[in-house]
């Protein structure tokens, strides 16, 4: 008997969740998954005179400053069943309210709900001034920033991306910068390695934060007293970005006794992250099992670089032990701003 081509057995349509659409739709028509403005992603800048253009391009994606907002989105997305007839209504409320008057819904309702919103704003500003106290000399796009695009790689819209990457390449090179360094290593991989696969050439060095400050740790002033870290590798950084000696250099740098998890480096952990859009439920096991890893250690605090994991970490612990997770920038800030 002979075998049925694949394609005369019938299309079965597979469906990606509602909220994955939405994000796609706001980041092609907003810049961002939320439907933040320019003025809102850079008034972490507000007062710091950053000119927009210079040698070194500080580049936040829109990231930190976004964490807030998910966070509450997917507060909702873990108690609505997104099969359900409400929610499908909700949807369609939603689509005809941003159609009708150009508000954007679930921006609304996260801002609403958000939490820390001006902890992961000022966790920008802090990473700007570190560097500056380092010796470089930032300029920044300001209101045009970009998100980089990367939830429309790791959710597979790769067509979608590659009609989107040419704008951030545009607000991009209109800085003239020779290096950009990028706070989120979702960031960097975006721009560094997928970008060059869709034909779309930067032209600028690609670093994160973690890179920069390694390049002048010796810069960075000794801890006078510290409690004892765990770092936590985020996927991103460790696996395609390969930097995980940096991180503990730049603490053995300032005196600073970390310990390691029994999972760690290149063999790290998941935190649950990236996978909080689609299995919020999934995703928090997947942060209490790192958590309890980490806390193993009996390291007084968890430190990462990367606010995904900032994220899920925090939202694993119990709130007595909220401050236990902290980043880099975070923790390094602390003995500048003495």
């Amino acid at each position: 008997m002979a075998t049925q081509p694949i394609e005369e057995l019938g299309h079965v349509e597979r469906k990606l969740p509602a909220v994955l659409e939405i994000i796609r739709e706001n980041i092609m028509k907003h810049g961002n998954p939320l439907a933040l403005n320019g003025t809102e992603v850079s008034s972490w800048a507000k007062n710091m005179n950053l000119p927009k253009t210079g040698d070194l391009l500080f580049y936040t994606g829109g990231e930190y400053q976004l964490l807030p907002f998910i966070d509450s989105l997917v507060k909702t997305i873990s108690v609505v069943d997104q099969g359900s007839k409400l929610f499908a209504m909700a949807i369609g409320v939603r689509n005809s309210l941003e159609k009708a008057t150009g508000i954007n819904a679930e921006k609304i309702y996260a801002s609403v709900l958000s939490q820390d919103k001006e902890r992961y704003q000022t966790i920008n500003t802090k990473a700007a001034r570190i560097l500056q106290s380092l010796g470089y000399d930032l300029c920044y796009s300001g209101d045009e920033e970009l998100y980089s695009g990367a939830l429309l790689y790791e959710l597979g819209y790769w067509e979608d991306l590659k009609e989107y990457a040419p704008r951030v390449q545009r607000v991009l090179q209109k800085s003239g910068a020779k290096t950009l360094v990028c706070l989120s290593p979702h960031a960097a991989e975006v721009l560094k390695f997928v970008y060059p696969k869709l034909g779309i050439s930067l032209n600028i060095e690609i670093k994160t934060f973690v890179e920069l400050v390694w390049e002048q740790r010796y810069k960075l002033e000794q801890a006078s007293s510290a409690p004892t870290v765990v770092i936590h590798d985020s996927c991103r950084l460790a696996r395609e970005l390969h930097i995980t000696e940096e991180l503990r250099d730049i603490l053995t740098a300032v005196g600073i006794e970390f310990r390691e998890a029994e999972r760690s480096k290149e063999w790290t952990t998941c935190c649950g992250g990236p996978s909080k859009l689609l299995f919020p439920q999934l995703s928090h096991t997947m942060a209490e099992r790192r958590v309890k890893e980490l806390q193993e250690t009996g390291a007084e605090l968890m430190l990462t670089s990367c606010p995904y994991c900032l994220s899920a970490l925090e939202g694993a612990l119990e709130k007595k032990d909220k401050n236990q997770a902290v980043d880099l920038i975070e923790f390094l800030y602390r003995g500048i701003a003495r």
